[in-house]
């Protein structure tokens, strides 16, 4: 008797890696604005063209079109504005991390939504895996112990699908705001995920490359809201009216144009900007005027190419997306820098050679610079200066299609009080993120950014501070803003329950139809062979359609792959064994009030974050001279933080010692190779993906999406 295909480890290997890269790659495809063209519902698609974006579209419909409130547009709003959008950004042809030389915010977030959206996909084709909890009622749960809580989140998700723990949830926050009032499993489980969003939140701002230019925007973003303006329009007491001072105080255009279209003096289109738009110009502004200036400085600095350099590089940056792709496939296949094949193409062409080392470093920065600033300039033109006014006008329809939900949620709660609570998290959250530098006599002290734009980096050649031992906040640092902060959002929910029960009943159905889908359908056989670790039969519903795809290759094949699968599963299996360490380490440093007697931790618990560092980690990057190997993400941390600054330098210690500094993010030893071994396992990987990719993607294809023509 022949041995089956694939085992059940290596079953749940094979829907990982095809899972993992699949739903990325369907990320990635929007840089091309015809992608949208070729999604599918809820989006028009020519007949006979089969999607390409299979996991996101059925994500789409099954989660975010159902959601009570966004069922009610009608379908122009994701033809004529969404799609449109989506078209123009990706007609906009964002930098790429390659050229930049590093990881930049862009990618960063991107990854991060690949990598959770991730295990949604997983439940979503293969379904969460087991039944209803049995006899968990009377089992108890130690949120001061990691086991516990672990088996808190297993059994209660298990409970939320298969079981009715969603119904005990909405009544139970109906009676009460208090967590301590939930059930023992309800209260383990919040302790899983709070634990979790810290260490999420640490990771984005911390630990991840541009973690601190993103917590700039958000700082500039907040600075610049109208909160006293808001809270007081939201105090009005009819509902229809405060919605109506809400869309004019956030949506209305301010210009003398807009004034005399009012007025009927005039029909222009253009007439301005709203709120919103004024803020979001404000922000790119403050960051196209630093970028201006470092390009500026970089011109006229010592050791530089020559002018005729930047004119090239300059001329590049504003060129076709035919040439930017011509001229990244010439530097990958020939290992040469991306700077080198811009000076080759130029008009008339430029000698690479001509150039130094020195003045090669100089460019590239230049180049990073000169990118981030069309970045902002294309940004700007889509989000806030497109006639039509798509963001507007798609925004005008979400609040018409909310609008009783926004009644049922303003008749239930103190909005005013709500957005208070919001932006005292918000102002905790950025004070908690800011890393600190040390000054001359040892003392920390916070890095602060100007009033009007992100802090500037330390001039070239300028001494870096050291990070001082307290200086880099820690995930415990996290937890206890959350800790802070999670009682307002109990409130919040306590009161839409209990107040709007109708509201609560439409979200409730909406949840319980979202748990459905993440059911496994086709119970395995008694006599199939089963794998506790790795669910039903290792895949769940999608172990028969991988085991199809897998015996359609040839026998040589198969062994190969099988290899790769075995080594992935032990990989998986290491990254959940050091989640769980990691999250003990937290508990024992938060139990018992010793939060502030013990040494922080700077690498909290989930999987999902090193499958995160796994797609930035294996990111093409462009040598870092003019002819060499071309680079991957984990070699250029701590060189440049993807916006054209120096964020890595070899500093002197007190010691007299030399080692890696960074000012951007907090990188050390241990995650220098845990995003090497990252990096090392998405290029491994990436061959079983390519193997089944064709097979992969038509089951995909094949799956029923609701709503879909």
């Amino acid at each position: 008797m022949s041995s089956p295909a694939l085992t059940p480890a290596q079953t749940h290997a094979l829907f990982d890696i095809l899972i993992h890269h699949q739903l990325y790659s369907e990320i990635v495809a929007f840089k091309d604005p015809a992608t949208i063209d070729r999604y599918g519902h809820p989006f028009k698609k020519p007949d006979g063209v089969q999607t390409t974006s299979p996991l996101l579209q059925n994500m789409l419909n099954k989660f975010v079109v159902r959601l009570p409130g966004l069922n009610n547009v009608g379908p122009g709003f994701w033809e004529e504005k969404i799609r449109m959008l989506v078209m123009k950004l990706g007609e906009a042809e964002l930098s790429e991390s390659y050229d930049k030389g590093a990881i930049g915010a862009r990618k960063a977030l991107a990854t991060a939504i690949s990598s959770l959206l991730e295990y949604v996909a997983r439940g979503m084709l293969g379904g969460y895996p087991g039944g209803p909890r049995e006899a968990t009622e009377k089992r108890e749960y130690d949120t001061s112990k990691a086991d516990d809580i672990l088996r808190a989140w297993d059994d209660g998700m298990r409970d939320v699908i298969y079981g009715d723990l969603l119904d005990e949830l909405f009544v139970d926050i109906a009676k009460t705001g208090k967590l301590e009032d939930h059930s023992n499993i309800v209260q383990g489980a919040h302790e899983f995920i709070l634990l979790n969003l810290a260490s999420f939140l640490h990771h984005i701002f911390i630990l991840s490359p541009d973690g601190q230019y993103i917590l700039r925007i958000i700082e500039n973003v907040h600075r610049l809201i109208p909160y006293y303006a808001v809270k007081q329009t939201l105090k009005v007491g009819n509902a229809a009216t405060m919605i109506n001072g809400m869309v004019k105080l956030v949506l209305t255009k301010l210009s003398i144009t807009a004034v005399t279209n009012w007025m009927g003096w005039t029909n222009n289109s253009n007439d301005g900007m709203n709120l919103m738009q004024q803020i979001l110009s404000t922000v790119m502004a403050w960051d196209t005027s630093e970028f201006q200036k470092r390009a500026q400085k970089l011109e006229s600095g010592r050791e530089v190419p020559d002018k005729k350099v930047f004119k090239a590089i300059k001329a590049y940056v504003y060129a076709s997306r035919e040439k930017h792709e011509a001229a990244r496939g010439i530097s990958m296949q020939e290992s040469k820098s991306i700077i080198a094949v811009i000076l080759e193409s130029a008009d008339p062409p430029i000698e690479p050679d001509s150039i130094t080392e020195v003045q090669h470093q100089a460019a590239m920065e230049y180049y990073s610079n000169i990118l981030s600033l069309r970045d902002r300039e294309e940004l700007t033109k889509i989000l806030c200066k497109l006639q039509p006014d798509l963001l507007t006008s798609a925004i005008r329809e979400v609040v018409t299609a909310f609008d009783p939900v926004i009644r049922g949620v303003h008749n239930a709660v103190d909005l005013s009080s709500t957005l208070g609570d919001l932006e005292s998290f918000l102002t905790d959250l950025i004070k908690v993120s800011k890393q600190k530098k040390t000054n001359g006599n040892g003392t920390n002290s916070k890095t602060g950014s100007r009033n009007n734009s992100r802090s500037s980096s330390p001039a070239p050649g300028a001494p870096i501070q050291e990070l001082g031992p307290g200086g880099i906040p820690t995930v415990e640092d996290f937890i206890q803003l959350i800790r802070k902060h999670m009682p307002s959002a109990h409130k919040f929910l306590h009161q839409i329950a209990k107040n709007a029960p109708e509201l609560t009943t439409q979200y409730r159905d909406y949840a319980k139809a979202c748990a459905a889908e993440l059911r496994t359908h086709n119970p395995p056989k008694p006599s199939e062979s089963q794998d506790p670790k790795h669910g039903d039969a290792g895949a769940g519903d999608m172990t028969d359609p991988l085991t199809s795809i897998f015996s359609s290759l040839s026998s040589a094949k198969q062994d190969q792959l099988r290899a790769l699968l075995d080594h992935h599963e032990r990989h998986l299996q290491y990254l959940k064994s050091t989640s769980t360490s990691r999250l003990k380490t937290l508990i024992a440093h938060t139990s018992r009030n010793t939060i502030t007697k013990l040494k922080g931790t700077m690498h909290g618990p989930g999987m999902y974050l090193s499958r995160w560092h796994s797609l930035l980690d294996s990111t093409l990057i462009t040598p870092a001279t003019l002819s060499g190997p071309v680079r991957h993400g984990w070699e250029v941390k701590g060189e440049l933080d993807g916006n054209g600054l120096k964020t890595g330098r070899v500093v002197q210690t007190s010691a007299g010692s030399r080692r890696r500094g960074s000012v951007g993010s907090a990188g050390d030893a241990q995650e220098s190779r845990e995003r090497k071994r990252e990096g090392s396992e998405g290029a491994r990987t990436e061959r079983v993906w390519v193997e089944m990719r064709d097979g992969w993607v038509g089951v995909c294809r094949g799956l029923e999406v609701m709503g879909s023509g």
